[in-house]
């Protein structure tokens, strides 16, 4: 049914499509799919994937006697102030989470040789104190995660943590998830190419680009400005 917009030309309502408009548009989602996964990073053909770089947590105590939980890419089992987090520290019954895990950001350890491994940081952890004695101000808890590959090491080890600053803490871990491979990241272009492909001759066989088909009377309705 046609009705009157304000400057008085006539519009159609809205028309369902056909299913040889709908096929190519099917294709788009599996398409969008090969999308980074959790966890996972890419850098000139080197992708890591560090699920299970942590199995489920580690923990070490440093000199000062404080304990660390730390976690990977997922929430540790131990939970500080009821709030799930991918690190905390304690004294005693106290604790302070350290990171928020959809803050997480990863980069190389070194970006001249992506073979050294991963750093994956998180931020907006517990409220933190920080400055000098004269100036104090309001921020937030850090945690960077510095995975080091070493493909001989079948378990995570934590070789250390450490607080560069009042509010920032680093922990060292080495595994065999922090070191590159080549092969997954062609892969997954191949898997792109092949849906592309896959999608077009769908839309050819089912005559989406012909003249006059549907591809040609969209176009003509954009140019219309009928959509």
């Amino acid at each position: 049914r046609a009705s009157r917009t304000r400057s008085g030309r006539s519009c159609s309502s809205p028309r369902r499509p056909s299913k040889e408009e709908m096929l190519p548009v099917a294709f788009v989602p599996l398409v969008l799919a090969r999308v980074a996964a959790p966890c996972a990073y890419e850098h000139a053909g080197h992708h890591f994937d560090l699920r299970g770089a942590v199995p489920s947590e580690l923990s070490a105590t440093s000199e000062s006697g404080f304990r660390y939980f730390i976690s990977a890419c997922g929430p540790t089992q131990t939970v500080c102030n009821g709030a799930p987090s991918v690190g905390s520290k304690w004294r005693g019954t106290k604790c302070n989470n350290l990171g928020d895990e959809a803050t997480r950001s990863l980069s190389l350890l070194d970006a001249r040789d992506p073979r050294k491994g991963v750093n994956i940081t998180y931020r907006k952890g517990d409220v933190c104190l920080r400055g000098t004695d004269e100036t104090v101000d309001m921020g937030s808890r850090s945690l960077t995660l510095s995975l080091v590959c070493d493909p001989s090491v079948s378990e995570a080890k934590l070789r250390g943590v450490a607080e560069p600053s009042m509010c920032e803490t680093v922990a060292t871990v080495v595994t065999h998830r922090a070191c590159p491979s080549t092969s997954s990241s062609w892969a997954g272009r191949l898997v792109v190419l092949l849906l592309l492909a896959g999608g077009a001759a769908a839309a050819y066989r089912h005559g989406f680009f012909r003249p006059g088909g549907p591809a040609a009377q969209q176009l003509g309705r954009w140019r219309d400005g009928a959509v």
